[in-house]
């Protein structure tokens, strides 16, 4: 049995919002005030309806209240939508009995026809939960914010009715037959464990899982037995003393007129055990083998070893009660490899079907996120653009679900799940992503962002480094998406400036060259929120570019040239500069390597197709931002390390492409 869907009616950030869930693991991902939290808050409600403060209301539509409160007061209202796999055969399963306040029987007698085997389908039961003002109190509701004008004022009298007249209300969200609080809060035992938790709090939880187990009908015989017996035992051993006190008490009773008052003290002894206070967890210790108590150990691993016994707990009664485990941000407090390593398990049980409970997690964890498994994740975001505002989500699962016969969205689903690591995995807490081919734009871009006045820390941008040109596996997560996140790909134009005999090409066959895999990204993605920019200036890749878009400055030119160029050719650089004449007449100093590097792209500027005077000068500098490429391809990581180093001192440009793309992004 599981939650199969969840409808949010005007709860936290929550205006009409609905989501639909997995039975087993659901891992929830997205950025800060995104609604994860709320999320599953509104579900441990059904569980554990807490005390609703009028903070809980949408605030979007209380501010509102003018138009939408006058009349009728606030309410939230949340629909659990439930499923359960149901065998006749089996006599252990107490679903149906929880479930009936919930069902619509016509429509349980149509799912069982419409199964193949008449004893086992799935039943669906759904119960609608609504906080609301008592009816009796709405007169007075109407009269106390008839005249009110604030917005405070109207918070102020919501927060009194809230307080004394509201209450929840359940029906059978099918038939709309009224239904007990306790037939609804007890389909399920859900437990929530919190983000801000110590490891004595998810002990707490532990202790219930075993008080709960202690409760069984069986084993409460069982213990109560073994109650008596110590308690008899305990009573011969300290018999006595308990002899002696009976004297004494027989003795004086009287003198205090306890006698008379037909009251007589009887001593004895009774061991009230408790059963979850009795239960303990102690840690081995793996080398030299000493116990020590759990408290006396680190709180990562602490948290890590009740996590881990919530889950497998559950085995011990299971088809007896049906479980909701709900774990907020469980990254807190534990090292990177041991979330990896909890949710490579998890991963593991859920596919096996041996979770036996449906888990929630929210998270911010890239290293959870890497190995939980792109069916299991949903994206969650808080839109503000829409009026009104509410939060979205999107399964992942069916974001990568072919539609037709292409087969595109499975290619990239398989890719993404063996590349979709702890670094690319970022991009699915960002708002908006950038998609780079390599490691110096990678490094570079929140230098550039930076210049450009877009902060990169403050924009919860994710820069993804795909490395290469396949794109379209990371694009299509975004393509469709109901987030909407702005993607912007940073690509090479990778064009050829040298033609078969060795000289430069024309400007016009560089401005009019369209790259095959620009153009493939182009067509198949057509979305608003996705762009693709790429070198505009005489650059093939981002390295020439961005000495292209800093040669006008000659002191920054010849830095860029000092930090790609061997040691060898400094001299030479700050001799020469940028002026071709002058590198010719050092070449036959240079050594021999560089001596061909620097005399093939010499030639190609002297032989070059186009001899036009006006374009002379962008060749002159094509020639040294070509010999820049050539040594900086090989070492691009170093080669953006250097020049973050160096900072301000370059004084650089950002590439007007790039310049482009990060203008758009804003």
């Amino acid at each position: 049995m599981y939650i199969q869907k969840i409808h949010i009616k005007n709860y936290r950030n929550f205006n009409d919002f609905e989501m639909e869930f997995h039975e087993g693991l659901n891992i929830i991902v997205g950025a800060n005030n995104s609604g994860k939290t709320g999320l599953l808050s509104a579900i441990y409600l059904l569980n554990l309806p807490s005390n609703i403060s009028i903070d809980d209301f949408n605030k979007n539509n209380l501010v509102q209240f003018k138009i939408l409160y006058n009349e009728d007061a606030p309410k939230i209202e949340i629909t659990y939508f439930i499923n359960h796999f149901i065998n006749e055969d089996d006599e252990e399963d107490e679903s149906i009995i929880k479930l009936i306040p919930f069902l619509g029987f016509k429509e349980v007698d149509a799912m069982r026809l419409a199964s193949k085997d008449k004893k086992k389908y799935f039943i669906k039961a759904i119960v609608k939960a609504v906080y609301e003002l008592d009816e009796k109190y709405i007169g007075e509701y109407r009269k106390a914010v008839s005249e009110i004008d604030a917005f405070d004022d109207f918070m102020l009298r919501l927060k009194r009715f809230v307080s004394e007249h509201y209450k929840w209300h359940y029906t059978n969200g099918v038939s709309d037959l009224q239904a007990e609080s306790k037939a609804a809060t007890s389909i399920f035992d859900i437990r929530f464990i919190e983000a801000e938790r110590t490891a004595a709090e998810v002990e707490k939880e532990t202790r219930r899982e075993i008080d709960s187990f202690a409760k069984d009908n069986k084993n409460a015989t069982e213990i109560d037995k073994f109650k008596s017996k110590v308690s008899e035992d305990l009573r011969a051993i300290l018999k006595p003393s308990i002899d002696k006190l009976t004297y004494l008490f027989d003795s004086e009773q009287n003198d205090i007129g306890l006698q008379k008052g037909n009251v007589a003290i009887k001593p004895s002894v009774q061991a009230n055990v408790s059963i979850p206070d009795a239960f303990i967890t102690e840690v081995k210790d793996t080398k030299s083998e000493f116990i020590v108590p759990i408290d006396h150990n680190g709180l990562g691993y602490n948290n890590l070893i009740n996590i881990y016994m919530l889950i497998k707990l559950k085995e011990l009664q299971v088809g007896k009660d049906f479980r909701i485990l709900c774990l907020e941000e469980p990254e807190a407090h534990l090292h990177p490899a041991m979330q990896y390593k909890l949710f490579k398990y998890l991963k593991k049980l859920d596919a096996e079907k041996k979770l036996n409970q449906q888990i929630f997690v929210t998270t911010h964890s890239s290293n959870i996120s890497a190995v939980a498994g792109i069916d299991n994740m949903f994206m969650m975001a808080y839109d503000r653009s829409v009026t009104p505002q509410d939060c979205i989500n999107q399964s992942l699962e069916l974001q990568f679900k072919d539609q037709g016969k292409t087969n595109k969205k499975s290619e990239a689903k398989k890719h993404l799940a063996k590349f979709l690591d702890v670094t690319r995995s970022d991009m699915l807490f960002a708002d908006k992503v950038i998609l780079v081919e390599g490691i110096a734009e990678r490094l570079l871009l929140p230098y550039f962002m930076e210049k450009c006045g877009y902060a990169y820390e403050d924009e919860h941008v994710s820069i993804v480094e795909i490395g290469g040109k396949h794109f379209e596996h990371f694009v299509e997560l975004f393509n469709g998406n109901a987030l909407k996140k702005k993607v912007l790909c940073i690509t090479d134009k990778d064009f050829s400036w040298n033609n078969e005999e060795g000289k430069f090409k024309t400007w016009k066959s560089y401005a009019e060259d369209k790259p095959t895999h620009i153009e493939k990204l182009t067509e198949r993605f057509a979305f608003e929120e996705f762009k693709i920019v790429t070198q505009k200036c005489g650059g093939r890749t981002f390295e020439d570019e961005l000495f292209l878009a800093n040669s006008e400055n000659i002191d920054t030119a010849v830095e860029l040239l000092k930090i790609a160029l061997p040691e060898s050719l400094h001299e030479t650089i700050d001799l020469c500069k940028l002026d071709i004449a002058k590198w010719q007449e050092q070449l036959p100093s240079i050594d021999g390597r560089s001596k061909s590097v620097i005399q093939k792209y010499v030639n190609s500027y002297k032989n070059r197709v186009d001899q036009e005077e006006q374009n002379r000068k962008f060749y002159e500098t094509l020639v040294f931002a070509e010999i820049f490429l050539h040594y900086a391809k090989a070492n691009k990581g170093d080669l953006a390390l250097s020049i973050l180093t160096q900072g301000e001192t370059l004084a650089l440009n950002v590439p007007s492409y790039i310049k482009e793309g990060i203008e758009w992004l804003k």
